[in-house]
């Protein structure tokens, strides 16, 4: 095994550092799935309540899963990944990954969406007349259990909003525009 150090551990600094993601690792499943980091409350976790909608069983019960916190470092470099998605799995047996090297790999759900809406709307450069419009709004299927309980709408209530358009090619560029006109960019 490489100098990867265990998931949760601080031996290895030269990972320890910068941005982080999280793995969604479904057990029924056996898939991961990538999603940026969140520091709020869980019940306030919008795109993970997403990511989990699709891992239920025909009757409606949730399938179990682990969620791990990883350093961007250590995902991007290849070796490391194939470590953490080892310790992830358990180690042993490369199961169905003996029969397919990718069976296991990790995708990022938000990512391919945007990606096929970008193209759907013909790779737009600069903007998008769809940006954070209400149609691509984030928002998990809870609406339900919400009244139930006698909590507000997600529609309407305060707090951060997500959009599938902050993983499109064009939210950097909308950001840069933001900040442009904010001054925030040294002019030179």
């Amino acid at each position: 095994m490489s100098n990867v150090p265990l998931l949760g551990s601080s031996n290895n600094k030269s990972y320890n550092h910068g941005p982080q993601m999280r793995l969604l690792y479904c057990m029924v499943c056996s898939s991961l799935e990538e999603l940026p980091p969140f520091q709020g409350r869980p019940e306030n976790d919008q795109l993970l309540e997403i990511a989990v909608q699709k891992h239920r069983f025909p009757s409606g019960d949730e399938h179990k899963g682990l969620l791990f916190v990883v350093p961007v470092l250590a995902w991007a470099n290849k070796e490391a990944r194939e470590d953490i998605i080892r310790q992830i799995k358990g180690g042993g047996s490369k199961g169905l990954a003996e029969i397919d090297e990718k069976f296991y790999e990790s995708k990022s759900t938000f990512s391919e969406d945007a990606m096929t809406c970008w193209k759907r709307h013909n790779k737009p450069e600069d903007s998008c007349d769809d940006y954070e419009s209400s149609s691509k709004r984030l928002l998990p299927d809870t609406a339900k259990d919400r009244k139930d309980l006698g909590l507000a709408s997600l529609k309407d209530a305060p707090g951060p909003k997500n959009y599938l358009c902050h993983f499109c090619p064009i939210h950097s560029k909308v950001v840069q525009r933001k900040r442009t006109l904010l001054g925030m960019y040294d002019a030179k």
